[in-house]
């Protein structure tokens, strides 16, 4: 059994035609709703474009009914796309898809979508034996993870299955980062630079300080952190009393993140007491405000769980190694693993995605599919 590549390639062309940079999805959220109920589809658009700031109603949820007793397969992939991304224009090589230059491509994640649709569509003319299956397509995925995060998951019945949302289709991503986003604002006393430095207390030399010995960068193979933003100071001759730093820790294992996290808490408290001092008879000392908010939390599929195996074992059929390995960037999966979602993510054959040089690798996105109806098709829960 095998899929129609020419119409999956035709399929992929037409969704990439169709603007959806990230909070402009409307057009082919509406597109994909009416290829879901033209396949069979029960359709569901739930009101997630309410929750921020989009054009787009809302996710698209589709049911297939199945011809067997199980719980309904997921497949998911997201709906928008960077910038810039409007007006593409693909242009079909021998072996590969690409835009003409001036935008990207957008097989991140139209590649995704396409697959899914034709997975459905060949379900649908061949009529083998296979479970329900639910295709989630999101919105604003590539700022944020809007979408996923506002998802009415009440609608969804399968808690498991596959994302298509990789680069190359010899990767199957089974663990991601949790990932905390981390805010310090720091108040010292200003004073007179050229006058009466000692009067005052430098916001940047506190920071400078709490930096100075905490662990940054790679930490461990599981866990990175960095600071990435910072701003404050007016002029070169005040004693700097305001300063702001944002960074982030990742981690693929939630205690290591908490550690780490409570580790760099902790350098600036004790930049706090290391600038203690007292100013005229009087005790002052920096005020820091420490804040850390989760971005989204850890995916971590076992690599001998049932659907990372089938997947393995449907590309080995086509001759194809597909190995489960971990990523150090985040995905609707991070967020839909914390509704208890388990969903590896499988490449699609896209090279180069985020850039102007972005590609499609057309035999890694024919396999890629066939993966995917192969894994559909073994499903049993």
């Amino acid at each position: 059994m095998k899929i129609n590549e020419k119409r999956l390639t035709d399929t992929f062309l037409e969704l990439v035609k169709i603007d959806s940079e990230s909070f402009n999805e409307k057009n082919i959220q509406e597109v994909l709703a009416s290829k879901l109920t033209a396949l069979g589809c029960t359709v569901y658009v739930d009101n997630a474009g309410k929750k921020y700031n989009t054009n787009a109603k809302g996710n698209v949820i589709g049911f297939l009914p199945g011809t067997v007793k199980s719980k309904p397969i997921v497949l998911s992939s997201h709906m928008d796309t960077v910038t810039p991304g409007k007006s593409v224009k693909p242009v079909v090589k021998k072996d590969r898809i690409t835009s003409d230059g001036t935008t990207i491509l957008g097989a991140d994640d139209k590649a995704g979508l396409a697959i899914i649709l034709e997975v459905l569509q060949t379900l649908k003319e061949q009529k083998p034996p296979h479970p329900p299956v639910e295709a989630v397509f999101t919105l604003t995925e590539e700022n944020g993870m809007q979408g996923a995060k506002n998802l009415d998951y009440k609608k969804i019945k399968g808690r498991e299955g596959l994302i298509l949302d990789n680069e190359e289709v010899s990767d199957l991503l089974v663990q991601g980062p949790a990932v905390n986003t981390i805010e310090v604002w720091i108040k010292g006393l200003a004073a007179h630079a050229g006058v009466v430095p000692e009067k005052g207390i430098s916001a940047l030399e506190v920071a400078a300080y709490a930096l100075s010995f905490m662990k940054l960068g790679r930490i461990d193979k599981e866990t990175v952190a960095n600071f990435g933003v910072i701003q404050g100071g007016k002029a070169t001759n005040i004693v700097m009393d305001q300063l702001y730093l944002k960074g982030e820790a990742r981690s693929l294992k939630n205690e290591k993140l908490a550690r780490q996290t409570a580790h760099m808490k902790a350098c600036f408290e004790k930049a706090v007491k290391h600038f203690t001092k007292k100013i005229d008879g009087k005790v002052r000392k920096p005020e820091v405000k420490f804040v850390s908010v989760q971005r989204y939390p850890a995916v971590n599929v076992p690599k001998n769980h049932p659907m990372v195996k089938s997947v393995v074992a449907a590309a080995k059929e086509q001759g194809l190694v597909v190995r489960p390995v971990a990523s150090g960037g985040g995905c609707d999966a991070n967020v839909l693993s914390g509704f208890g979602f388990t969903l590896p993510n499988l490449g699609v054959g896209c090279r180069g995605c985020h850039t102007l040089s972005e590609s499609l690798e057309l035999k890694e996105f024919f396999a890629a599919c066939n993966i995917t109806l192969s894994a559909v098709l073994a499903y049993r829960k």
